[in-house]
C-alpha cells in the first residue's frame, strides 16, 4: 500500500499533471491580450466533410466572431455525404460575404480539400483550422499585431489546448519558441498555425498521401524554406482543439503517426533513421548517424573517477584535465567534456558526436540520471536570478516530462558540461571556456555559440549517470559575471514557454500576468 501511494505521489508532481490541474484557475486569472487594430488580412482555410451539425457551426461561429474584421473563411467541402453541410455552408455564405465555398465531387482527403480551400484564399497569410475545433475570439487579431510588429515573418504558430465534451478547456500545451531539433520528434507547431502565403505556394500546398499528418509535413518543409529569424511562436492559446474519438487523428492514430515518420523521413533525405521513440511511440526519434570512417573523439576526463568507457566507438583519445585547460592539445574532431558520470546506456558517444557534427549546432548534451536512474539533467532554463535553472531535477525515471520533454531530442539554451560534446574548431573558435564565468562556463559557452547562430541541442539518447549528487553551482563571482555579461539574454529563454515557471525543481504554471498592450 505504501509503494502505491509514492507510486501516486510521483505521478502527481510530474509537470503535466500539474498544468492541466491549475489550468482552469489560470483561464479564470489571465485577461486576454489587447491588440491594437490592424489591416492585415488572413485567410482561414478549413476543410470539412461530414462534420456534425452543432461542431461545425461552432467552428464557423468562432471564426465569424474575431475582434480582427479583416478576415475571410476558405471552406472546402470534401464531398459531404449528410446533406445539413451542404446547406450550413450556403447559410453562412449568405449571411457573410467574406466566407468562400468549394465542393469537390469526389473525395480526396484532407490535404487535397485543404488545397481546394488555400485556392480560395486571397490574403498575404494563411491560416489552417480544422472543421470540429474552434478559435479563441483574439485568434486572428493576436496574429495580425504581431506580422504588423515584425512584417518579415514568413510563419507563426500559438499555443493550444482542448476542449472536451462537457464544453471546457483543458490540456494546454504551452510551446516553447522555434526548436528544430523536438520538431524532427513531435509537430509542436500544430495549432494554430499562420503562414506567409507565398511560401505555401513555393512549396505547392500540402502534400498528399500523409493525411492526418499533412500539417507536420508543411512544417518541416517550411523550415527548409525560411530561416528561423522568419518564424514566430506566438504565447497565447488561441486555439481549442476538440476532444473526440471520431476525430481523424484519434481514429486513425496508428496511420497518422505512420504518416508522421514518412513525412519526418522525407524530410531528413536519408541523414538519420526514423523510429517510434521508445518511451512515447507517438513520436519519433531521428536517429543521426556517425560517418562510416568514425572521426577522431577526445574525451576529456575532468572526474575523480574511472573515465567512462563505450565499447561501441572505438576511435578516440582521452586527456584528463580540467575542462578548460588541455583542450588545444585534443586532437579529435569532436570534444566530448566529461565530469563524474559513467555510462547509462551503452553507445552513448555516438549520438552526441552524430548531433554534434550536424550544420547549425554548436554543442550537444546528454540526459544525466542518477544512481536510480532519475532524470538530473534535460537541459539549462535561463533565469534572470538565478542564471539557469535545471529543467528535471530527480524527476523520475518514466515521467515523460511536460509533453514528452524529457524523451524528445531538443534544442535548448545550453547544456551540462558533464557531458557535453563539440566539434574541436567550433570550441576553438568560440575561444573555448571563460574562466570568468566559473562554474557557469557551460552556459557561458552555449550563450556565446547562440551570437553564431549555433544551437545547443539536448540528446536523450546519450544517457550517462551521475556518480554523485549535482548541486547546483555555488559560484557568487561566477554568477556575478553572468548576469552582468548576459542580462537581457537571461530574462527570457526562448525554448521555455514564458507561461510556465520552475519552482522548487517543479514546472508549473507563471502566475496570470497584468494586461499588456500590444505594440
Amino acid at each position: 500500500m505504501l509503494e502505491r501511494l509514492r507510486g501516486v505521489l510521483k505521478r502527481r508532481r510530474r509537470p503535466e499533471g500539474v498544468i492541466a490541474r491549475s489550468y482552469a484557475q489560470w483561464r479564470r486569472q489571465a485577461p486576454t491580450t489587447k491588440t491594437k487594430a490592424s489591416p492585415i488580412d488572413i485567410s482561414v482555410v478549413m476543410p470539412v466533410c461530414d462534420t456534425p451539425e452543432p461542431v461545425l457551426r461552432e467552428a464557423i461561429e468562432s471564426v465569424m466572431a474575431q475582434t480582427h474584421q479583416a478576415w475571410e473563411l476558405c471552406i472546402a467541402d470534401d464531398a459531404s455525404t449528410q446533406p445539413h453541410v451542404r446547406h450550413m455552408l450556403a447559410e453562412a455564405a449568405a449571411a457573410d460575404a467574406r466566407l468562400k465555398i468549394v465542393r469537390l465531387e469526389r473525395s480526396g482527403g484532407i490535404a487535397k480539400a485543404s488545397n481546394a480551400a488555400l485556392c480560395l484564399a486571397s490574403s498575404d497569410f494563411v491560416a489552417f483550422m480544422d472543421h470540429d475545433d474552434t478559435l479563441a475570439p483574439h485568434a486572428l487579431a493576436r496574429i495580425a499585431a504581431e506580422l504588423a510588429a515584425n512584417p518579415d515573418l514568413d510563419m507563426l504558430f500559438s499555443d493550444e489546448d482542448q476542449l472536451d465534451a462537457a464544453g471546457n478547456f483543458v490540456n494546454p500545451y504551452f510551446k516553447p519558441g522555434w526548436n528544430p531539433d523536438l520538431l524532427l520528434g513531435q509537430n509542436f507547431v500544430c495549432h494554430l498555425a499562420c503562414y506567409r502565403r507565398t511560401l505555401l505556394l513555393d512549396l505547392g500546398g500540402f502534400r498528399e498521401g500523409i493525411d492526418g499528418s499533412q500539417d507536420y509535413d508543411l512544417a518541416l518543409r517550411a523550415a527548409t524554406l525560411t530561416p528561423a529569424r522568419r518564424i514566430r511562436h506566438v504565447p497565447d492559446v488561441l486555439y481549442h482543439w476538440r476532444q473526440s474519438p471520431k476525430s481523424y487523428s484519434a481514429a486513425r492514430a496508428a496511420a497518422c503517426q505512420e504518416a508522421a515518420r514518412r513525412a519526418l523521413a522525407d524530410h531528413l533525405q536519408g541523414h538519420a533513421t526514423v523510429r517510434p521513440n521508445d518511451v512515447l511511440p507517438q513520436w519519433s526519434d531521428a536517429v543521426f548517424r556517425v560517418p562510416d570512417r568514425q572521426p577522431l573523439v577526445s574525451v576529456i576526463f575532468s572526474g575523480s573517477h574511472r573515465v567512462p568507457r563505450d565499447l561501441t566507438y572505438k576511435n578516440i583519445e582521452i586527456l584528463t584535465a580540467k575542462p578548460w585547460s588541455n583542450a588545444e592539445l585534443a586532437r579529435g574532431a569532436v570534444l566530448i567534456f566529461v565530469g563524474n558520470v559513467t555510462v547509462n546506456a551503452p553507445g552513448w558517444i555516438s549520438p552526441l558526436v552524430a548531433n554534434a557534427l550536424r550544420p547549425g549546432v554548436g554543442c550537444a548534451g546528454a540526459r544525466i540520471d542518477d544512481a536510480h536512474g532519475r532524470i538530473l539533467h534535460a537541459g539549462y532554463v535561463l533565469d534572470a536570478e538565478e542564471v539557469a535553472l535545471t529543467l528535471a531535477p530527480h524527476s523520475d525515471a518514466e515521467d515523460p516530462g511536460y509533453r514528452g520533454h524529457f524523451f524528445l531530442m531538443r534544442t535548448v539554451s545550453a547544456v551540462s558540461v558533464q557531458c557535453l560534446a563539440i566539434r574541436r574548431d567550433i570550441f576553438l573558435d568560440a575561444g573555448g571556456f571563460d574562466p570568468r564565468a566559473g562554474a557557469y562556463a557551460d552556459i557561458d559557452l552555449a550563450l556565446r555559440l547562440a551570437e553564431k547562430n549555433l544551437r545547443s541541442v539536448w540528446v536523450p539518447l546519450a544517457r550517462v549517470r551521475a556518480r554523485a549528487r549535482m548541486p547546483f553551482p555555488d559560484d557568487p563571482q561566477g554568477a556575478a559575471y553572468m548576469r552582468e555579461r548576459w542580462h537581457d539574454v537571461l530574462a527570457t529563454d526562448r525554448y521555455f514557454s514564458p507561461h510556465l515557471r520552475i519552482r522548487n525543481g517543479q514546472v508549473g504554471l507563471r502566475p496570470a500576468v497584468p494586461e499588456r498592450q500590444m505594440a
